[in-house]
Formats: structure tokens, sequence, C-alpha cells
């Protein structure tokens, strides 16, 4: 017979159970890959791999590349994570790394491979037939710079016209070498007027110089120029205070997860027609 101490410490550890849960612990995850069959994707690099997280029917669906390297996929580490089962999530790894540090001293130049360009926009294509719903697409740190190589083209190659809205999270903007900082993000590559909301979102305690707060503003600034709708800069706040510039934490959300699915989620649902 259990007593009445055992009981309530029974009852408490149950509740404890689901409350402290992952958000997504019941999330249907499937793996897929979609095979390269032709040689602008290059098929030695066999299928590319994604993760499919279903969610409402009424909402969008969202393309999203991870930061680093952005050849694996681990939604728990994303800031994402508390937009799933709420939103079709499409998360999506590059075929080779995207940050090659010895050539190129740490900037994701590889985020420019014709080969990997041409995979995520068969990717979009996929997932525009087999969905049928507005599709956004947005990326963290190095993922954005694979954004904007998506987007690159001109007037007869309007690759924004695949969205509904494109989201920019601590996006990796500048080289570092010998000291010095340069934008090196190659938003000159989208040579036509796009017409999309565009949020980009920035911890405001991420001071990393690669990505600091003023270099969003001027990435915000530059990205406007290209667009004819909305394009926002919002600056978070929430999350451990003690966390520090360089310990990473900042640059993923990861002691501000809701607000950033807060931020997001309302954005989206705000600008999606």
């Amino acid at each position: 017979m259990l007593n009445k101490f055992n009981k309530n410490l029974l009852c408490f550890i149950y509740i404890s159970f689901f409350v402290f849960l992952p958000q997504n612990i019941f999330a249907i995850e499937e793996s897929i890959y979609i095979p390269c069959e032709n040689k602008e994707c290059n098929p030695e690099w066999g299928p590319t791999w994604i993760k499919f997280y279903k969610g409402e029917e009424d909402k969008p669906a969202l393309i999203w590349y991870g930061g680093g390297k952005g050849t694996f996929l681990n939604i728990d580490y994303q800031p994402i994570d508390s937009l799933v089962n709420k939103f079709d999530i499409i998360f999506v790894a590059s075929p080779i790394p995207v940050i090659s540090n010895a050539s190129t001293k740490g900037f994701p130049t590889n985020a420019y491979n014709k080969y990997a360009v041409n995979r995520m926009r068969e990717v979009t294509e996929y997932y525009k037939k087999k969905l049928n719903k507005p599709i956004w697409i947005g990326g963290t740190s190095s993922g954005g710079v694979r954004l904007i190589a998506i987007l690159a083209g001109n007037e007869k190659n309007r690759q924004s016209d695949n969205y509904a809205g494109l989201i920019f999270a601590s996006t990796y903007l500048a080289k570092l070498h010998q000291g010095q900082t340069t934008m090196n993000i190659r938003t000159s590559s989208i040579k036509y007027k796009m017409d999309l909301p565009i949020l980009i979102v920035q911890h405001s305690r991420d001071l990393k110089p690669a990505q600091h707060p003023k270099l969003q503003k001027i990435f915000k600034n530059a990205l406007a120029k290209k667009n004819s709708n909305k394009t926002e800069l919002m600056l978070l706040t929430e999350g451990d205070p003690v966390t520090t510039t360089f310990d990473g934490g900042h640059h993923h959300f990861f002691t501000n997860k809701d607000e950033f699915g807060r931020v997001l989620g309302k954005f989206i649902l705000d600008n999606t027609n």
C-alpha cells in the first residue's frame, strides 16, 4: 500500500516527466533522401538528406538550413524546435561542409557551390508539389548564407518567387582576416527586385564580430534595397543574461528559443497570404 507521501511523490514524478520533456518529443520525424539524378546536382555526392516534421494543415511550411558545416540534422540544436508540430518543417542538410576553414578563413564560401545550390532548389520544387502550400525559407548562421546563394538570379530567373517569405537568423556576414572585419555575404548576386516579407533576427547580446548587430543593420539595409516588400530586423533580448558573447548561446538562441519561436511564428502567420 502506498502512503500519502509516496502517492504525492509519484504524482510529482509523473507530472514532471511531461512538463520537462523536450517540446518536440512527440514530433513525427521522417528522414527523406531525395535522389540526385542529373549532373547539375553532382550524383557522386549521393542523395540529399532531409528531415521532415509534420505540422498543422492550415499553416505554411518552413524550409530550414542549419549553421556550421550544415551537414548534420538535429532539430534539438536549432532555434526553430519550438515550432515543431505547428509548421511543416523541412530541415535540409548540405551535401558538402559549408565552411572550409583552410581555404576561406572560416567564411562559408561552400554555401555558393553550384551543385549544392541546385540541390536546395530541387528540394523546394519537390515540396512545392508535395505540400501545395506556401513555403517559407530560413536559416541560422551559415544557413543564411545558403539562402543568399539560393536566391541569386536575375529578372529572368527570379528564385525568390518560389517562396512566401524569408527568415535570416544570426546570419554569418563577415570574414575576419588579420584583425579586420569585411562584409562578405553576396547580396549583389540578387540582381532583381524581390517582393517578399523578410525577417532578420539577431540576439542583441550576440556580439561576435562576424554577425554583430551593427553588421545585421547593414545587411538589413542591403536586402531592403533588393526588396519591394517589408524587410525587418528584430533584436531579441530574452534568455540567460550571463551567457557570454563567445560561448555560442545567444548566437544559436539556446536560452531564448521560446522568444525566437514566438517572433518567427507571429511574423510568418502575419505575413502569409
